[in-house]
């Protein structure tokens, strides 16, 4: 009897082969909309890379990539012996954000939500090539060759063999206690975080814990400092959520919060990026940390504190949580497992003061949906053995060397054309470009180069910044630098 296909239709998907946009990315793109847009209905299979690959006329490597990058951000899941399927639901709003074309014909969806689409006006759509996997410069993305493949894949083996012996029906909304209990150690020990396991969230990554906080704190109208230049993720959640935003300057020492308090004093949230600020890469200064933490106690406010890569600092030991200096319960903290092994792996970890522990337990039991179980006691149990410590110490040599290597190849070879700032921490570096040219510009030409550099105009609220590129170097092998430094002097040269 024949196998029976399954696998959704993709009716529509088109690839122009005369785009100068690269096959692989091209389909990326055009597969997220798919999902984004509603035409592939949650639950749905999709059809098996081959299949696909055959009916595109593309190589099967091509479709499989694309998929992957699909599930690291959350948009398919996978699920062992049985396909990869469009999850429940999506990491974020991005379906509403901005109105897009879609071959998938959907006009009911303006008249349910007219309200929503209206308040999303405006919003600066995300930047969909800043997905792609492995592509020379993309910050954030850590060195996935680096992962320790075996070391987990053995691991994880054990612990799913475990958890169908034991009949582990599901995990836990707020996420299994072994792995809570092990990041609550983990963040004490490492950054300075003041907390028990049951102030601990295992969450999907930043946009979860964003949501969750507007969601169960948050009301119609209240006010939030976000950093300028800064996180537009964050903007764009609380747009979603109906407040009013205040981007807030930064300077060396961080966020201005004498600025903050004469443009908006009464704000409800101040969204932060402490230990490494997000793009620019300063570290905040202990007498702003103070002076937030003080602007926060008399209004009553709430800080929401990014963590999302203070693990990596190069010179000397990490900068401590906001959390840790917070006397009165302030400070909302959130990280990711992303840029220290996988992104795969798709978990991060919010942290509540005491008095929110309740209210959030019944909001994520009632719209969270935990990460894989297995996945979760594979991660505490790399914690729990120190192969994790083990692995971030590792890694902050190899990226402090990388980053060494970019800095010299850039400046024996574009120093006529880019100027940066040895920061010593983090995954990538600010490349400022002569002040007559369009960072965005430069980066579309970049991006059809193969390379894949943020310009700091994406990050930039009000005013204008100088044009500039954020480089990562932390998923650019040694090999590849100098041919992606000639390729970006390419790009800057057209610009």
């Amino acid at each position: 009897m024949a196998r029976q296909r399954s696998g959704a239709l993709l009716p529509g998907l088109n690839l122009s082969r005369n785009s100068r946009t690269p096959i692989g990315r091209e389909l990326f793109q055009a597969l997220r909309e798919f999902v984004i847009s509603g035409c592939i209905k949650p639950g749905m299979r999709m059809p098996a890379t081959r299949n696909l690959a055959t009916e595109l006329g593309v190589s099967r490597t091509t479709v499989a990539q694309a998929y992957e990058q699909l599930k690291s951000e959350g948009y398919l899941i996978g699920r062992e012996k049985s396909g990869t399927f469009i999850p429940e639901v999506l990491p974020d709003a991005q379906a509403v954000l901005v109105p897009r074309q879609s071959s998938c014909p959907t006009p009911e969806i303006a008249e349910r939500s007219p309200t929503l689409a209206k308040r999303m006006e405006g919003t600066t759509a995300a930047r969909p090539e800043r997905g792609m996997l492995a592509q020379p410069f993309h910050p954030g993305i850590p060195d996935i060759a680096a992962f320790p493949a075996k070391l987990y894949v053995r691991i994880q083996r054990r612990v799913s063999l475990d958890v169908i012996g034991r009949g582990a029906a599901r995990c836990p909304a707020e996420g299994t206690p072994v792995l809570r209990e092990q990041v609550a150690a983990y963040l004490g020990a490492s950054r300075g975080v003041i907390c028990e396991p049951s102030q601990v969230f295992i969450i999907s990554g930043a946009h979860q814990a964003l949501h969750l906080i507007m969601l169960g704190l948050s009301n119609p109208g209240d006010g939030a400092w976000t950093e300028n230049p800064g996180y537009p993720g964050a903007r764009r959640s609380f747009a979603l959520f109906r407040l009013r935003t205040t981007a807030v300057s930064v300077d060396a020492e961080g966020l201005m919060v004498a600025e903050g308090r004469l443009r908006d004093d009464h704000a409800r949230f101040a969204y932060v990026t402490p230990a490494r600020q997000a793009p620019l890469g300063h570290t905040m200064s202990l007498s702003r940390r103070l002076e937030l933490l003080r602007w926060a106690h008399e209004r009553d406010a709430l800080i929401l504190e990014d963590d999302y890569d203070g693990e990596y600092r190069f010179g000397g030991s990490p900068a401590p949580s906001l959390q840790g200096l917070d006397p009165d319960g302030r400070v909302l903290y959130f990280g990711t497992f992303s840029k220290t092994l996988l992104p795969s792996l798709g978990v991060g970890y919010l942290v509540v003061p005491r008095r929110y522990v309740n209210v959030m337990s019944k909001l994520i039991d009632l719209v969270g949906r935990p990460p894989n179980l297995a996945t979760q006691l594979s991660i505490a149990h790399l914690i729990e053995s120190g192969a994790f410590e083990s692995h971030v110490r590792a890694m902050r040599t190899h990226y402090r060397r990388r980053q060494d290597a970019l800095q010299r190849h850039l400046h024996e070879n574009l120093q006529d054309l880019v100027r940066t700032e040895v920061l010593n921490a983090g995954l990538h570096v600010i490349g400022w470009l002569p002040p007559h040219l369009d960072d965005r510009r430069v980066a579309e030409n970049a991006w059809r180069l193969g390379l894949l550099p943020r310009p700091l105009s994406d990050f930039t609220v009000e005013g204008r910044f100088p044009p500039a590129l954020m480089l990562g170097f932390s998923n650019l092998s040694d090999a590849r630098i100098p041919a992606a430094v000639q390729t970006l002097r390419q790009a800057i040269l057209e610009g």
